[in-house]
């Protein structure tokens, strides 16, 4: 059972994972342009195409960059589902003809160029990178046959073939928190009148979504002056989905998650390997047999990560305090609007005399325990 510090620190760790999420507005708006661009597709091929997300918009795991004059990222798979038999540098240029027919997603690519393996579209608030590819076998059959062979295009101008499972990894991910993640998803379906069935999982919050989303954010802040050695979001990801033990309350998981991690990290000979759960062949941290110092910056980073997202918080005097060691490790701008929200919902429940204090380690609550005090008139952060 929780402490009421620990209580405390879930709290407001959940109101700033929610502040460093795309809000509702920005996914309708990523959703309608994707599916845009994939009707258009479509319409002007003579294959049976499939467009959908992968990655974290997927998952429901991203995050706002930490500038607010940045965009974010929108990941898309488009699927050429009778396109088997296509070379790889078919399989890409088929794509990117078609979306160049479009004056407007001819600008968006001009505007952010091709990438190795994807077509990157530059739009106002994010940006879209759109993965051509085909089914690897003779038929794409979900939830079943998802296997797909992308195109990879090298230096010299050459294509190869590279394999992977977005399909099969989303659900792999959604199973390793089913139980909670049907809940939120029955909430969300009640409230808006809908199935659960079609809900995606980026509509909701579950506290793995979280708290990968509060690493992330510390990776990005912890690295932003040295980009090439930050952990990729694929590991922290799948790391964070293996440590998981379906814990309901976000500050738990985040324990569990940061204590864990590190153990599902194997050694095959002498190459540290990261599994795709799906594609147990793949590992995706191959890059750190190159790149060592890659795999010591993520060992430092995590062991930062546990001490200013878990023992610096719980070692804080005071909310200004805690306010200040969350603001260095997550961000000014995020923090302050969580703390914010948290005053304001204090005080309101203050005015209404629905306010306890239990002392300056266990913050404020809305029950009364025992030892607890009335809070009354109270002003927060010294307002």
């Amino acid at each position: 059972m929780m402490t009421e510090r620990e209580k405390l620190l879930d709290l407001i760790l959940t109101k700033i994972a929610n502040e460093i999420s795309i809000t509702s507005a920005m996914i309708d708006q990523a959703v309608s342009s994707y599916q845009a661009v994939g009707k258009w597709i479509g319409d002007g091929i003579e294959y049976d195409t499939q467009i959908f997300p992968q990655g974290s918009m997927n998952l429901g795991t991203t995050i706002k960059p930490i500038s607010e004059k940045d965009d974010y990222d929108i990941d898309l798979v488009c699927l050429l589902k009778n396109g088997t038999a296509l070379s790889s540098e078919r399989i890409k240029n088929i794509v990117g003809d078609r979306l160049k027919e479009n004056e407007i997603y001819r600008q968006k690519i001009k505007a952010e160029g091709e990438g190795k393996r994807c077509w990157k579209m530059q739009y106002n608030a994010f940006h879209m990178d759109i993965l051509p590819c085909v089914p690897q076998l003779d038929y794409y059959i979900e939830p079943f046959l998802t296997d797909i062979r992308l195109t990879h295009k090298l230096e010299n101008g050459l294509y190869i073939s590279k394999y992977s499972n977005p399909y099969g990894y989303g659900k792999w991910f959604e199973e390793r928190m089913k139980d909670i993640l049907y809940e939120k998803k029955r909430s969300y379906a009640m409230q808006n009148k809908t199935e659960i069935e079609k809900v995606p999982t980026y509509r909701v919050k579950t506290p793995l979504q979280m708290v990968i989303q509060l690493l992330k954010r510390h990776r990005d802040i912890c690295f932003e002056n040295d980009s090439d050695n930050a952990p990729i979001s694929i590991i922290i990801t799948t790391l964070s989905a293996k440590a998981y033990d379906g814990q309901i309350d976000l500050y738990s998981a985040m324990c569990q998650i940061l204590n864990h991690m590190a153990d599902y990290i194997e050694i095959k000979g002498k190459t540290y390997w990261v599994e795709n759960p799906v594609m147990p062949e793949e590992n995706f941290a191959d890059k750190w047999e190159q790149y060592p110092e890659r795999k010591t910056a993520f060992e430092q980073w995590l062991n930062r990560a546990h001490k200013e997202l878990i023992s610096d918080p719980l070692e804080a005097l005071g909310l200004d305090k805690l306010k200040e060691r969350y603001a260095a490790a997550l961000g000014d701008a995020p923090v302050n609007r969580a703390f914010k929200n948290y005053a304001d919902e204090m005080h309101a429940l203050s005015q209404q005399n629905k306010l306890y204090s239990s002392g300056l380690m266990s913050g404020l609550s809305s029950t009364m325990f025992p030892g607890s005090q009335t809070v009354k008139g109270h002003t927060f952060f010294g307002e």
